[in-house]
C-alpha cells in the first residue's frame, strides 16, 4: 500500500514538472525571437542616399535633408555611434558640416536613425561668393564668366530659414554648394539692410557709392538695399562730397543725414595719360580735351574710353584732390563685339545704376601711376553696344520697352515699393515692362522691410507679382 501511495506520487511530480517544461519559453536554445532591435553601432544601415543638409537641432538631436533625386524631405535622428567624414573619408565634428552641404547618407528607413554622413566628394563649395549675376526666372547664376543651373529643388537658406531664389540680392555674400554646373544650395553667409539718406536735396542728381561696390545716382526717397556690415558711404554732387562710415543690420533700416556737407565747390585738376593716342574720353558723357589737365569737380565721375581696334574702357573715377594722374592702357579688341564706335557729336548717355566690384587704386590697366590718383571703381555693367551713340545701361542693348505692358505689384496690399532703390507708389503699383532684373524692395512701418530679385523677359504680355505678407515686427 505504502509502495502503491509512493509510485502515485511519482507519477504525479514527473507529470508536473513535464508540463512546466511545455510552457516554459525557450532560453536555452540556440534559436532567438526576433524583436525587431538592432544594436546602434557604425555599419547598422539599410538605406542609402545623396541629400542637400537643409538645417540641424543639436537639442533633439535631429537632422533634416532634402533627397536630390526626388526632391522630398526627409528627418534622420543621429546618436554617438553615428560617424562623420569629410569627402577624403577622414573623420571630422558635426560642428564642421554646414547647413547646405552635399553629402552622402547610410541611415536605418524604419527607425529613421542616421549610420554615417560623409560629405559628397563630386561637388564643389564656393565659400565665399561676393559678385554673381541671378536671373530668377531662367533659374541661372552667373559666377565668375560661367553659367550655374539651379536644381530644381534649389535650398536657398538664410536667418530667416529655408527661402527662394528670388529672396537672394546681389549684395548678399553667399555660400553655394553643387556639382559640376548644377547648383543645389545657396547659403546667405551675409545678407543686407537698407539705406536711406536725410536732408538729401542738394545731393538729389548727384552719386552715390556704397562700401566701394554699388554707385548709383541719387534720387528722391531713396531706400537703397545694400550689404550688412560697416563700412563707408560717400555722397556727391556739384563738387560737394561727404563720406561716413555706416553699421548696417540684416534686414534694418539705416538713416544717414547728409546735409552737414552740403558746401562750396571744390574741383581737382585731372592728368590722363592714354594708350593709344587715338583713344577718345568720355567724362559724364561728354568727350573731354586730355592734351591739358581736366578740371572736374570734387566726387564720382563716370568714365569711357574708346578706341579703334581696342575694347571699350567703363570705369568711375572718384576726385578728391586737388591734382591727380590717371593712366590708361587699353587692351587690344580680339572680337568684333568688342570693336565700339562713337557719334561725331562728343556725347555719350550715361548710365542710370551701376554695382561695382571692388576699388582700384592708380590706373585702369593695371599699370603704375603717381601718388595722389582718384579712386578708379570698375563698372559691373559690360561695354556699351556698337551703335551710333553707344549706351552704357546695362541692360541697354538688350532691354524691350513697351508702352502696353506692365508689371504690377499686387501684394501686399498697401506697402511701399522701391525698384532698384527708386520709389514707384503704393501697392497695387504697375512700372513699365523692360527686360532686365531689378531688386523690388516691399516696406511699411511696423514690419520687416523685404527685397526680392526679379527678372523680366521680353514677351508681350503682362506680368503680376504677389508677394507674401511681411512680418510684423
Amino acid at each position: 500500500m505504502r509502495k502503491t501511495r509512493f509510485l502515485i506520487s511519482w507519477i504525479m511530480v514527473v507529470l508536473l514538472c513535464s508540463a512546466c517544461t511545455v510552457n516554459r519559453p525557450n532560453t536555452v536554445s540556440g534559436a532567438s525571437i526576433d524583436t525587431g532591435f538592432v544594436a546602434a553601432v557604425p555599419g547598422n544601415y539599410d538605406s542609402a542616399d545623396t541629400a542637400v543638409l537643409i538645417s540641424r537641432d543639436m537639442e533633439a538631436m535631429t537632422m533634416c535633408f532634402l533627397n536630390l533625386e526626388l526632391g522630398r524631405q526627409y528627418t534622420l535622428c543621429y546618436d554617438g555611434a553615428t560617424t562623420f567624414a569629410d569627402k577624403y573619408g577622414q573623420g571630422m565634428s558635426l560642428e564642421q558640416v554646414q547647413d547646405g552641404d552635399v553629402v552622402n547618407v547610410t541611415f536605418m528607413k524604419d527607425r529613421k536613425r542616421l549610420n554615417s554622413l560623409q560629405l559628397s566628394a563630386d561637388a564643389f563649395v564656393m565659400p565665399q561668393v561676393e559678385n554673381f549675376t541671378i536671373a530668377a526666372n531662367d533659374r541661372t547664376v552667373i559666377l565668375n564668366g560661367e553659367e550655374y543651373t539651379c536644381s530644381k529643388d534649389l535650398v536657398v537658406l538664410s536667418d530667416q530659414g529655408v527661402g527662394e531664389l528670388m529672396d537672394v540680392n546681389s549684395v548678399d555674400v553667399l555660400r553655394i554648394c553643387g556639382s559640376d554646373h548644377t547648383i543645389y544650395s545657396i547659403n546667405v553667409m551675409k545678407g543686407h539692410g537698407y539705406l536711406r539718406l536725410e536732408n538729401d536735396s542738394y545731393f538729389i542728381g548727384g552719386w552715390i557709392e556704397v562700401n566701394q561696390r554699388q554707385i548709383c545716382p541719387i534720387e528722391s526717397d531713396m531706400l537703397l538695399a545694400v550689404p550688412e556690415g560697416t563700412y563707408p558711404v560717400t555722397v556727391s554732387n556739384s563738387g560737394s562730397t561727404g563720406t561716413a562710415t555706416v553699421n548696417i543690420m540684416r534686414n534694418e533700416e539705416y538713416s544717414l543725414d547728409v546735409s552737414e556737407w552740403q558746401g562750396e565747390t571744390k574741383f581737382g585738376d585731372v592728368i590722363f595719360t592714354v594708350t593709344p593716342g587715338s583713344a577718345r574720353v568720355y567724362v559724364d558723357g561728354k568727350v573731354v580735351d586730355i592734351s591739358e589737365a581736366v578740371n572736374l569737380p570734387y566726387g564720382i565721375h563716370q568714365l569711357i574710353v574708346m578706341a579703334d581696334g581696342y575694347t571699350t574702357i567703363s570705369k568711375y573715377i572718384k576726385v578728391q584732390t586737388e591734382d591727380s594722374n590717371i593712366n590708361i592702357v587699353m587692351e587690344q579688341a580680339t572680337d568684333a563685339t568688342d570693336l565700339e564706335s562713337v557719334s561725331t557729336n562728343g556725347t555719350i548717355s550715361t548710365n542710370t545704376s551701376v554695382s561695382t566690384n571692388t576699388s582700384v587704386s592708380g590706373n585702369v590697366s593695371g599699370n603704375t601711376t603717381p601718388t595722389e590718383t582718384p579712386s578708379l571703381v570698375p563698372s559691373a555693367s559690360p561695354s556699351p553696344s556698337p551703335s551710333p551713340l553707344p549706351s552704357t545701361n546695362p541692360s541697354a542693348s538688350a532691354a524691350v520697352a513697351s508702352n502696353t505692358y506692365q508689371v504690377t505689384i499686387t501684394a501686399p496690399e498697401g506697402v511701399e515699393v522701391y525698384k532698384d532703390g527708386s520709389y514707384i507708389g503704393l501697392t497695387p503699383v504697375s512700372f513699365a515692362k523692360v527686360e532686365g532684373t531689378y531688386v523690388i524692395t516691399l516696406r511699411k512701418d511696423g514690419y520687416q522691410t523685404r527685397s526680392y530679385t526679379i527678372t523680366v523677359d521680353n514677351a508681350e504680355k503682362d506680368i503680376n507679382y504677389s508677394f507674401s505678407a511681411l512680418i510684423s515686427i
